[in-house]
């Protein structure tokens, strides 16, 4: 296999039917998140529930789960479960997704390369479509959306969140060399937005 490319998407924050203004709210909530946020969100009382994708919606209207940690608000509106639930958390438990490309090296280093300069323009305006359709939805949906109360954990008490992310982070980096690499370079993107301060991150 041959990596060609990777975008970054959206964030990721709690969609609910409970309002969440501190860690303690956190606590029993059962949310339809991906498998590392939910190990994570365990250490503060989130309840993480696997389901199939297209039965999310029914979930919460069932009673299920309390809400979702999956996506940024873009998604939430535009898959219906700003629809099933009434409120969305600011603090995101992951500031992007990101995506890549991978082939069939064998296959990739068989084509022209003019079909491989076609294919990595394409990727790139991929990238620059969602990038744009998810950031142009946190800005519409959080201002005009509508149908989803923001809520807020005060930033104090959010750094405790933040640092045992970098906890978790020490885990997972023990656990192989790649992953070791993977997460310095996570860190030190940390550090550098950090120091660089507004816009990047608040002072």
């Amino acid at each position: 296999m041959t990596w060609l490319s990777t975008g970054s998407w959206d964030p990721c924050n709690f969609a609910t039917v409970k309002p969440i203004r501190s860690l303690e709210d956190l606590k029993g909530l059962r949310v339809y998140t991906f498998p590392t946020g939910g190990r994570f969100m365990q250490r503060f009382g989130v309840v993480p529930i696997t389901l199939p994708y297209e039965d999310v919606e029914v979930a919460v209207q069932t009673g299920e789960l309390d809400g979702v940690c999956w996506s940024g608000i873009t998604e939430d509106y535009t898959v219906g479960w700003a629809d099933v639930t009434k409120y969305y958390l600011t603090n995101p438990i992951s500031g992007a997704w990101a995506g890549s490309y991978f082939v069939n090296t064998d296959k990739w280093n068989s084509l022209p390369d003019h079909l491989k300069t076609l294919f990595q323009l394409s990727m790139d305006s991929s990238h620059y479509q969602r990038l744009h359709w998810y950031w142009w939805g946190e800005a519409q949906y959080r201002t005009k959306g509508g149908k989803l109360e923001l809520t807020s954990i005060p930033e104090e008490e959010w750094a405790t969140v933040e640092q045992a992310a970098l906890e978790f982070w020490d885990e997972i980096a023990q656990q192989s060399p790649r992953n070791a690499k993977v997460v310095a370079i996570l860190k030190d993107y940390v550090a550098t937005m950090k120091a660089a301060g507004p816009p990047y991150r608040p002072r």
